[in-house]
């Protein structure tokens, strides 16, 4: 029961963790004039969506 605590607790920080980080990288890639690589907003999107839906199974 512990674990599963600290397993709902880690993968709901990285979540928002990553939702506010690719929030950040998506406002830098939108005042951009140069061409970007957007790798890093969509790994961490797609990682924070996987920590969200960890978190809907930790629960």
């Amino acid at each position: 029961m512990m674990l599963s605590n600290v397993a709902l607790s880690l993968s709901f920080i990285m979540a928002v963790y990553l939702f506010a980080y690719s929030y950040v990288q998506a406002l830098k890639i939108s005042e951009s004039t140069t061409p970007v690589k957007g790798m890093t907003f969509i790994f961490s999107v797609v990682m924070a969506f996987v920590f969200s839906g960890f978190t809907y199974v930790f629960s």
